[in-house]
């Protein structure tokens, strides 16, 4: 459940940052933002910094990223904002989305109030117009809320007062109840299947590929082990480059005058590394196992090459192997990464662009 909200509050986040493709909106960055008491800012704003604080007015939307973002004044439209810690003591006229590790909410949110924390408080004299929905380690929610409550944590307090529904999944975590044999055994058959089922749709659709990957992992294991290790650092590194050239962008956008281009750079970028981010965790958590599992199942039936049954029952039996050795107590996890990272880069060898061979020298 908790996951569920979670993922919810970052796809709602994504309509308040496309909102800035038909709004011109100012753009400013540094080590520290700051809208002093004296300013309006009459637009929408977007700012990134250690510390974005706005203590004077914004007539309009606040996009806010940083160590640490402080709505002390007011907004007039929402706040949508990713930093360590999100206090909100002002007035905000809109909702209030927030991925952050810290929240506190004093002041007054006059629609919905969204959040994603570690840790999150909604003091006694805060004020929410419309929802509170949440996935929280902890939650303290003392405030008034005019609508309903729904969340998720582990720690839920309520001091305060829910005028709608009030719907929180409370997990309390048990740390002395120890998983059953039956919980282990159902774990190992979802694995199992899960894995069987991933490997038997690429050896269906790429069959050609897929057994050249497995070959690869029996032929060169050290090279397909390397390649595996490069392949996770490259995939973050790509992540990283994707956040700063996104930032990038909209700075120089900003300072350019065309602000309305922003919310598009920004919905780009958290679109790409989205699309990376789960194309990698699909490869690594399904693939990459299903090919080792092939190869391994292969040398056991000294299969090589023949039918589509041949392959399937090799793919079988290997893939039984690898999740019974991934399950193993302590060395499971060392043996799954093994497993992962010679997959990985099994993958990686094959789909790299061939060399294209020079013609021989004649005579």
């Amino acid at each position: 459940m908790k996951g569920i909200v979670l993922l919810a509050v970052a796809l709602m986040t994504l309509p308040a940052a496309a909102q800035q493709t038909e709004l011109g909106g100012k753009v400013r960055s540094g080590q520290e933002v700051t809208i002093p008491a004296s300013e309006t800012v009459q637009g929408d704003l977007v700012a990134s910094a250690g510390t974005v604080r706005v203590e004077g007015r914004v007539d309009g939307d606040l996009v806010a990223s940083g160590g640490r973002v402080v709505v002390a004044g007011t907004v007039t439209g929402d706040v949508l904002a990713a930093a360590g810690t999100t206090t909100i003591s002002g007035d905000v006229g809109g909702d209030v989305r927030a991925a952050t590790g810290q929240a506190r909410i004093e002041g007054q949110v006059g629609e919905d109030l969204v959040l994603g924390a570690g840790q999150a408080t909604v003091t006694s004299g805060a004020e929410i117009g419309g929802d509170l929905v949440f996935g929280a380690g902890r939650m303290q929610m003392d405030g008034a809320v005019a609508g309903s409550v729904l969340g998720s944590s582990s720690g839920y307090t309520q001091g305060g007062s829910v005028a709608g529904s009030e719907r929180v999944n409370v997990r309390q975590p048990d740390g002395n109840q120890a998983p059953t044999l039956a919980d282990r055994t159902a774990d190992v058959v979802r694995r199992y299947v899960s894995v069987l089922v991933v490997g038997l749709l690429l050896l269906w659709l790429l069959p050609r590929f897929v057994r050249g990957a497995a070959d690869a992992v029996r032929g060169r294991p050290l090279v397909s082990l390397g390649v595996g290790a490069l392949g996770i650092i490259g995939v973050i590194v790509l992540l990283v480059l994707v956040v700063l050239a996104t930032v990038l962008v909209a700075v120089v956008l900003g300072l350019l005058g065309l602000g309305s281009l922003t919310g598009v750079t920004v919905f780009g970028g958290l679109l790409v590394a989205a699309i990376v981010v789960f194309l990698f965790l699909l490869v690594v958590a399904f693939g990459a196992q299903a090919i080792a599992g092939l190869a391994l199942g292969r040398l056991l039936l000294r299969a090589e090459g023949g039918s589509f049954l041949k392959a399937l029952g090799a793919l079988a039996i290997g893939v039984a192997v690898v999740v019974l050795l991934s399950a193993i107590p302590v060395a499971g996890g060392f043996l799954e990464a093994l497993v992962v990272l010679l997959g990985l880069g099994a993958l990686l060898l094959l789909a790299r662009p061939a060399r294209r061979r020079l013609p021989e020298p004649v005579g």
